[in-house]
């Protein structure tokens, strides 16, 4: 069986334990990235691509296909692209600008619609899947995410629009909203006040913080839905935050 898994943002923590997922499992993985990840594993490709360029240019666009649709195996069976890469611009009202709104669209709600439009040959043919990262951000948010929130809920539209074309063909289009996750990007963030981080984990009933395995896991299980039945959804994973009130005790 030949299975081939295209993951974008594959260089970050949830990127690389998303290529980690698929290979483990014998899928041959594509990763496109801006950043060089280093990684050197039997059955990875690294595509160095900016998706904001992807998305304006339909050249470049078309070079990036091709780049990686020449190393498409003869038999296809399984192809799974997931749309993992994010632009994330915080700033409060009074200083989003245009070109902000312009990248974080771009890169976080249109890529991942061209993506699939270009592999649309190979999504068909195999009855593939499509997994788009979304965040709890879509729906619960807060001050200076503007941007990054308004595309993730964008993403989430998109995800119910394709699966309602795509379905007939055999497709699965979901996405999954995950709460925090402990990157090192995040980790970092909190370096000068763990404190803080301690209580970003109590917030969530689980106790704890998801970690960019669970993450990719719970992706990997999703593809392994077959039947097409699991068409539209989108699927929170997010430690039970998204049903806590935070009012006053």
């Amino acid at each position: 069986m030949s299975k081939f898994a295209v993951i974008t943002g594959s260089s970050g923590g949830i990127g690389s334990a998303l290529v980690d997922a698929f290979l483990s499992d014998n899928y041959s993985v594509v990763g496109i990235d801006t950043t060089d990840s280093g990684r050197n594993s039997v059955g990875f490709l690294e595509i160095n691509a900016d998706l904001f360029e992807f998305t304006k240019n339909e050249n470049y666009r078309e070079q990036i296909f091709n780049q990686i649709k020449n190393h498409l195996p003869e038999r296809l069976d399984d192809f799974v692209l997931i749309n993992n890469a994010a632009v994330q611009i915080l700033n409060p009202v009074s200083k989003l600008n245009l070109s902000d709104w312009d990248k974080t669209l771009t890169v976080n709600t249109m890529a991942p619609f061209f993506l699939v439009q270009g592999f649309l040959e190979q999504l068909t043919k195999t009855h593939g899947h499509v997994i788009n990262i979304s965040s709890i951000h879509s729906r619960l948010t807060k001050a200076n995410f503007s941007c990054y929130a308004t595309s993730k809920a964008a993403l989430e539209a998109l995800t119910r629009s394709l699966a309602l074309e795509l379905s007939a063909k055999g497709v699965s289009v979901n996405a999954i909203a995950p709460a925090a996750i402990a990157t090192q990007m995040l980790k970092d963030g909190f370096a000068e006040s763990p404190e803080k981080l301690k209580e970003l984990e109590s917030y969530h009933p689980a106790g704890m913080i998801g970690s960019p395995e669970q993450l990719a896991s719970f992706v990997k299980s999703v593809v392994g839905q077959r039947g097409g039945f699991l068409n539209g959804a989108i699927l929170e994973f997010n430690g039970g935050i998204g049903s806590r009130l935070h009012d006053p005790e």
